[in-house]
């Protein structure tokens, strides 16, 4: 029997805003067996996010790491699962003394288990570019975090590619991440057929608005789009960029703008709405939160990737917004959310990363 704590070292919890931060809670929340005693080492917010959460156990080291190693030696023997992205733990993305704490704290306590998910990882920038030598100091800290860790877990197949080339290992595990709204208000009422959702941060609702600029015009024109509802928290920049293409539309007034709202409440708006529009592509889409929202609540996603595998193969084409029939829509969004259901959901994901932890603990290696 497993007596050792599961520990989660992460960025921050809500009620801040960090989707590394709410991913770590909302898998801890469907972690298979009791997990009451898990204990959270937060970046910073722990008094916050205690309250906010109702669970004690979160404390802040404010990514020093002095602060990390006291509170690791303080809780012992454990299985970590460290939630990684570089920027997360370091101003510019290098965080060199991450692994050698770990490494101290494995040396000193021999039955831990480690589990690295890796949430980001650095790009491919060519050498002119200023921040090189940073994602250099980058791909180090991750082939070093990479060689310690027991089981190591990535969001795309993309990145596992990545990982498998930074850190040399072949036994890269890569998982869809689940939506972080739950679907709390599915209601048996129509949906409506003319409103829309985008929804997510500021540079992707622009994003998105910039993809299907053309066809929202088109769908407005014809009356098949009455109401676009933005969702998500507001950005000067970005925001412009939006209402400059909004202001473009024979009548900018069918936007919505909701800003940020309660999970709840998103709910409710893409279960009232019969279309999402998505950006995910072949090479992101497990890694897109909103793409799993509208999975989840059989909202039908609109997308312009084009692919045989699921589960962009149960997306909608801009052309099919106007075509397809009330029954092989319902139909496409209720094979989409079984697909959810089935492959993507916080139990499955949950008991699939828990499962990583290998039986046997093996022998820390020195970086």
């Amino acid at each position: 029997m497993n007596t050792r704590p599961l520990v989660v070292i992460t960025t921050r919890l809500p009620p801040q805003v960090c989707g590394i931060g709410t991913y770590s809670w909302l898998l801890h929340q469907h972690w298979p067996g009791d997990v009451s005693s898990a204990q959270f080492l937060a970046v910073d917010g722990a008094i916050e996010s205690a309250a906010e959460l109702d669970f004690p156990n979160v404390t802040e080291f404010n990514a020093n790491p002095a602060k990390l190693s006291r509170a690791l030696d303080r809780i012992g023997a454990a299985d970590l699962l460290l939630h990684y992205a570089g920027r997360a733990y370091h101003r510019y993305g290098c965080p060199i003394w991450l692994p050698s704490v770990l490494v101290r704290w494995r040396a000193k306590f021999r039955s831990t288990r480690l589990l690295v998910f890796f949430h980001e990882l650095p790009g491919n920038l060519p050498v002119t570019s200023r921040h090189y030598w940073i994602d250099m100091c980058n791909r180090r800290v991750i082939r070093k975090l990479s060689k310690i860790a027991d089981a190591v877990v990535t969001n795309t197949s993309e990145h596992a590619k990545k990982l498998e080339q930074i850190s040399g290992r072949a036994d890269i595990h890569w998982l869809p991440v689940p939506s972080n709204i739950p679907a709390t208000a599915m209601s048996s009422a129509p949906r409506v057929r003319t409103e829309f959702v985008i929804f997510g941060l500021p540079f992707g609702r622009w994003q998105t608005l910039q993809l299907f600029d053309a066809e929202i015009r088109s769908w407005q024109e014809s009356g098949h789009l009455t109401r676009v509802h933005l969702i998500g928290p507001r950005d000067q920049k970005f925001d412009a960029r939006s209402d400059q293409l909004i202001n473009g539309w024979r009548n900018p007034n069918i936007v919505m703008r909701h800003g940020m709202l309660p999970a709840a409440d998103i709910s409710k708006l893409v279960t009232r709405a019969q279309f999402g529009l998505s950006n995910a592509t072949v090479e992101n889409w497990s890694k897109s939160t909103v793409f799993m929202a509208f999975a989840s609540h059989g909202c039908a996603v609109v997308s312009k990737t084009r692919s045989e595998t699921a589960p962009l193969r149960f997306a909608v084409t801009p052309d099919e917004v106007a075509t397809m029939s009330d029954v092989d829509l319902g139909e496409r969004t209720k094979t989409l959310r079984q697909w959810y259901e089935q492959h993507a959901h916080w139990n499955v994901i949950a008991r699939k990363i828990s499962a990583l932890f290998p039986d046997k603990v093996t022998q820390t290696a020195v970086v």
